[in-house]
């Protein structure tokens, strides 16, 4: 029996502002708000809700299969979650787009400014259960991404008598 475990695939681009946000942000002058930050750091991790869930379940000895949407740029990350013995072959590529991202800049304060682009996860609406043998399926993982995607998933899950959270 198989957990699926469907949900966002992402980049985080995290960033550090070596500085305070309020130090450059006038109160007077939200209404044209318009700022730039240079930042001193950055980094490039791995994630997503549904790959983090899918990477613990691994931790705990249970191997799942990934029912979630990706782009062009995703080929490092498919490597790695694959070198991780994840199941990948419900990972939809749009190479029409980009993998959904997160970029956030982080001040002294610990104040954050963030950002975050759907990019192929707005298109996980387009896979269905039907289109994989929901009959093996133990528990599918509903995670938070697409809005429509997740209605689709548990009205699928309902008719087709598959457990979900």
């Amino acid at each position: 029996m198989t957990v699926v475990v469907t949900g966002s695939l992402a980049y985080d681009y995290i960033m550090s502002f070596p500085g305070r946000f309020v130090d450059h942000i006038l109160p007077q002058q939200l209404h044209t708000l318009s700022v730039s930050f240079l930042v001193d750091s950055l980094r490039r991790e791995r994630g997503g809700i549904a790959a983090n869930i899918a990477y613990n379940l691994r931790l705990l000895g249970i191997r799942p299969y990934l029912m979630c949407t990706a782009s062009k740029d995703f080929d490092d990350y498919l490597a790695w979650l694959q070198q991780q013995d994840i199941d990948t072959r419900g990972i939809r590529i749009y190479p029409d787009d980009f993998t959904a991202s997160f970029f956030v800049s982080t001040d002294e304060d610990n104040n954050q400014i963030a950002s975050f682009y759907t990019g192929a996860m707005a298109r996980a609406r387009e896979l269905s259960l039907v289109d994989m043998d929901y009959r093996s399926i133990a528990l599918l993982i509903i995670t938070p991404h697409d809005p429509g995607a997740m209605v689709r998933y548990a009205k699928e899950c309902q008719a087709l008598s598959v457990p979900y959270i």
